[in-house]
């Protein structure tokens, strides 16, 4: 059934995050090799048996809050949202390196080639910080997905990682200023940009701003404060507090609670009516769709009933 119904970027979307099994529509070999998935507001966390419940469920709750960083069910910039949608992007969490190295092979280039990937070993993810004086890379993987393949791709003139963008722009400038000096020789210019953007965003937002830190990071970063980043790069602090990009504001910590007042209200008009029914209808026996509004993986008659209760204007 298809009744080519617009796609409305307003929708609520389905919140719970809860660890299942890999989905029948995982792309090929993940389910080869990976054993646990948590659908985060269509995107997706795959882990192995031996990375614990906690770490993977922390994983998704800073993604969660990365894509809705004010927590209403609704991704706060819809036209980077969908895109890392369409792309199937997901963090994939081995627990080490080793075990990564040992089984990538397993799934075929074709996965890695045409979906959005990017990897957390379960074995860094600190659930202490920043109490243990320690730094948590799930704050960093977690946020390259999210600007590597969301708004690098659909805002390439200002976020496209390649020179002649405005963040390609400010990254060349604070470089030859000497604030940033990253040295890893496998890392080609557009990874420079990728966790240029990374350490500008989180600098802005406090996660690098301790003492401990700050020292642990200078021969790579020494903007790693808002206000050093606000002083010594004013145009990277131009885009990213620019609100018409719609990025977090509030450092994710891993506790991600969304209110959702009106799920059921798919084109977010204000109320539940007619006009959802249908876009369940076109959307009927999908599966990663929005229009899951009770989360059981798929569009189906549990959907037209959480439209029926919902029934009315939202509150």
């Amino acid at each position: 059934m298809s009744l080519s119904l617009p796609l409305f970027f307003s929708q609520s979307i389905f919140a719970d995050l809860t660890i299942g099994p890999v989905p029948s529509d995982a792309p090929a070999g993940l389910s080869g090799v990976f054993s646990k998935h948590v659908d985060v507001l269509g995107l997706h966390v795959f882990a192995k048996s031996n990375v614990s419940d906690s770490r993977v469920l922390h994983c998704a709750h800073v993604l969660a809050q990365w894509i809705d960083n004010n927590e209403d069910g609704i991704p706060d910039d819809p036209v980077s949202h969908q895109e890392l949608v369409d792309r199937y992007a997901s963090m994939v969490m081995w627990w080490n390196e080793s075990q990564a190295e040992d089984e990538y092979d397993q799934i075929p280039d074709s996965t890695w080639d045409n979906y959005g990937f990017q990897d957390l070993f379960g074995n860094e993810v600190n659930l202490n910080y920043p109490n243990n004086s320690q730094f948590d890379p799930t704050l960093e993987e977690t946020l390259h997905i999210v600007t590597h393949e969301g708004y690098a791709r659909v805002y390439p003139s200002v976020w496209g990682e390649y020179q002649n963008t405005d963040i390609s722009d400010a990254m060349d400038t604070n470089i030859s200023n000497g604030w940033y000096h990253y040295n890893d020789s496998t890392c080609d210019y557009s990874c420079k940009l990728t966790e240029y953007v990374y350490w500008s965003i989180t600098s802005i937002l406090g996660a690098q701003d301790y003492p401990w830190r700050a020292k642990e990071i200078a021969d790579e970063w020494e903007l790693y404060s808002s206000a050093l980043v606000q002083k010594h790069d004013p145009p990277i602090w131009s885009i990213v507090t620019n609100p018409v990009w719609n990025l977090a504001t509030v450092l994710p910590d891993g506790s991600y609670e969304p209110s959702l007042p009106c799920p059921a209200d798919l084109n977010g008009n204000g109320s539940v009516s007619v006009s959802d029914i249908l876009i369940v209808l076109d959307a009927w026996g999908a599966t990663n769709n929005p229009a899951d509004i009770d989360g059981s993986g798929t569009v189906d008659v549990g959907d037209i009933l959480a439209i029926v209760e919902g029934w009315g204007d939202c509150p």
